[in-house]
């Protein structure tokens, strides 16, 4: 991976995490952003999150808040184009 690469998905990590933080859906408490994977065209934005309770609700809770979040990642960071949000457990990331 570039350190373009690298540097981009950390921006998209932190946009994100600061864009959940902002939510006030009681689902999304005590829940991290752990990490962010691009895909190679650009259009798909895995999320790897981690919920400390409930995380089934929480990624549902993530699911109906993906226009808002991609408004703020809008915002944030300049994109040509806007990647759809794939939210998965942290624990089910590849190794």
């Amino acid at each position: 991976m570039s350190y373009g690469r690298a540097h981009l998905e950390e921006r998209l990590r932190r946009a994100l995490a600061e864009a959940i933080g902002g939510l006030e859906d009681p689902r999304l408490f005590l829940l991290t952003v752990e990490a962010v994977r691009l895909s190679p065209d650009g259009r798909v934005l895995t999320v790897y999150v981690e919920a400390f309770a409930e995380e089934e609700k929480a990624l549902v809770a993530l699911g109906h808040a993906e226009g808002r979040l991609l408004s703020e990642i809008a915002r944030r960071v300049r994109l040509r184009h806007l990647p759809r949000l794939e939210f998965v457990p942290w624990r089910a990331r590849p190794a």
